[in-house]
């Protein structure tokens, strides 16, 4: 019996040290935020798989969906409201982000380039149709075609506004300059292939 009650007690004991040991490694819920440019953006660190899209929505529009950033900074929180702690801020202007579900008090949760997901009050998102080079030295032609002569070459981490788009190539606005690059070469392709949203 005395041996019984001895394990019974190791076995509790090992089993609080090993929460214990697991919120000690959680980061505290006033752990800074991270910050965020869009040359930060890692090799590799496309978000993963999207669910399904979704129209029974509070906006009415298509989730999940490419908007962009309006402002230089932009807080993004843990949870849909502003008394949420602020876990990551953009500080790109125009970036783009998915729309991966939406709140009927008009929060948005969004997931960037690297998979990070966090929540944004609409009123902080466009409907501007934007694109992050992920290639180094994208190269920028005159027309959709890689015999067209050379424009420009992008760096990664740029970003673009999305003027048009056919066959597969993206009619780009770059820093003052225009041009066409391969759409295989940005990450923000739905922003141009979906149709026109009504303002968020």
């Amino acid at each position: 019996m005395m041996m019984a009650r001895i394990f019974l007690l190791a076995t509790v004991l090992a089993s609080f040290l090993a929460a214990a040991a697991h919120a000690t490694m959680a980061a505290p819920d006033g752990a800074s935020q991270d910050h965020k440019s869009a040359s930060e953006a890692r090799p590799g660190g496309a978000p993963q798989s999207l669910p399904q899209t979704r129209l029974d929505t509070p906006s009415g529009q298509p989730v999940p969906r490419f908007v962009s950033l309006k402002a230089k900074q932009t807080f993004c929180r843990s949870g849909p409201t502003f008394g949420h702690r602020v876990r990551i801020t953009f500080m790109r202007r125009g970036l783009p982000v998915i729309v991966v579900a939406e709140t009927t008090d008009h929060w948005r949760k969004v997931r960037d380039f690297d998979g990070d997901e966090c929540w944004i009050h609409k009123t902080k998102l466009s409907n501007a149709k934007t694109a992050l080079v992920t290639t180094e030295g994208l190269t920028l032609y005159a027309r959709p075609s890689a015999a067209a002569p050379q424009k420009a070459k992008l760096g990664r981490g740029l970003i673009a506004r999305v003027e048009a788009v056919e066959n597969g190539w993206f009619r780009v606005l770059v820093d003052g300059r225009k041009g066409w690059a391969p759409q295989s070469g940005f990450w923000g392709v739905l922003a141009a292939t979906q149709p026109v949203a009504p303002p968020d």
